[in-house]
């Protein structure tokens, strides 16, 4: 557009062939506008692409595990685990997998496996281990951020992640509880431990 809208309106009219077209007395516009148009398109600056935030599933085991000290009055606990992706500030953000719920024991084994959708961005992930309460709201346990490559677990076998993990209250500075847990895609065949 030239900034005058009346010249771009007769310009736009001579293109369609009315007021003698391009070889009539308004004809030069049309030209002039063809060429601002050509100008400004080879002008055009290019925004970056963003980068998508590619999600891929992987397979999770929640394995066995411990609690420290029992959290209900029969001396033990219904431990369940929850693991969750990140925020910004290091915080839980989204709910990824809940495991079931082990009654009336301080040595869980659930031995359960499920998927877990990752994004391509998440660094890592928060582990946390809860007291299952019918009555009343669940008792934390302990938690833990274990850190994972997820592009390297979309891309490598030997990003996969298994370890046995500690969890802390954030009270004590002896763990709450422990849990085993491995992250591994199912698309790649080896599996590699490692210990964050």
């Amino acid at each position: 557009m030239s900034g005058n809208i009346y010249m771009d309106i007769i310009a736009s009219q001579v293109s369609q062939g009315n007021l003698g077209g391009k070889n009539g007395q308004f004809g030069y516009l049309a030209k002039d506008k063809s060429r601002r148009e050509k100008k400004l398109s080879k002008e055009k600056i290019e925004t970056p692409k963003k980068k998508v935030d590619e999600k891929f599933e992987c397979q999770v085991l929640i394995g066995s595990g411990t609690v420290a000290e029992a959290t209900d009055s029969n001396g033990l606990s219904d431990p369940f685990v929850i693991i969750w992706s990140v925020d910004d500030e290091g915080q839980p953000d989204k709910s990824l997998f809940k495991s079931k719920v082990c009654k009336k024991t301080l040595t869980p084994k659930w031995d359960e496996k499920g998927s877990l959708k990752l994004k391509s961005t998440y660094k890592s992930l928060i582990v946390e281990l809860w007291d299952h309460d019918l009555l009343s709201a669940n008792d934390f346990i302990g938690r833990a951020k274990i850190n994972v490559d997820s592009d390297g677990l979309k891309k490598y076998s030997y990003a996969s992640f298994k370890d046995t993990i500690s969890l802390y209250d954030g009270e004590k500075s002896t763990p709450s509880g422990t849990v085993y847990i491995e992250i591994t895609n199912p698309n790649l065949s080896k599996a590699y431990s490692s210990c964050i």
